[in-house]
């Protein structure tokens, strides 16, 4: 019973550390931030800061492996057929697990300063996604193609437009469009 007390404590202590750094995300680049500021914010000591990250940048990369383990969760299962055959809902529970975390995630995603780790988080759910094809199913090399293409859409949708924006009938025709191909889609002249 002790040691499960002690584990909520430390997530919920790394929970305001994470919200503390998504806040000040929205307000300036991680390489502007210290760690006193992000210790204000989150209302803690810096020793409890150390306690837990080494740097900031170990706390973003924190951030990040929790989308990465939240996605992946997402993914996990589904065989690389049925991601394909079922992105509507895949793309569904994406959105979700986004919504149920934007405050967090979206600054992330939306932060300049961290492009790195968006590009390693990126890599990151390819590889899982990967994992999942079997090898007597790989396609010379185009699934790789189109899993980072479809990996790599769905983040920079994310990324670069307002997550209220990406409503059901959105979702519906982003995934109609990877399951049928752009070439369906209407003119826009």
């Amino acid at each position: 019973m002790q040691v499960m007390m002690k584990d909520r404590r430390i997530q919920k202590t790394k929970d305001a550390i994470q919200s503390a750094l998504a806040k000040l995300l929205r307000e300036k680049s991680i390489d502007k931030m210290t760690v006193k500021q992000l210790c204000e914010v989150a209302n803690i000591n810096k020793s409890t800061f150390y306690l837990h990250y080494r740097d900031i940048y170990d706390c973003a990369d924190y951030l990040r492996d929790t989308i990465v383990d939240d996605l992946i969760a997402v993914f996990a299962p589904y065989s690389f057929a049925d991601i394909i055959h079922n992105f509507s809902v895949v793309l569904e529970d994406i959105m979700k697990t986004f919504d149920k975390n934007k405050d967090i995630y979206m600054p992330f995603l939306k932060s300049p300063s961290l492009s790195y780790s968006l590009c390693t988080m990126k890599n990151a759910i390819i590889e899982k996604v990967l994992e999942k094809v079997d090898d007597q199913d790989r396609n010379h090399g185009m699934d790789e193609f189109m899993v980072t293409f479809i990996i790599s859409g769905m983040i920079s949708v994310l990324e670069q437009h307002d997550f209220t924006d990406l409503n059901q009938q959105t979702i519906s025709n982003l995934a109609d469009k990877v399951q049928n191909g752009f070439a369906s889609m209407p003119s826009t002249r």
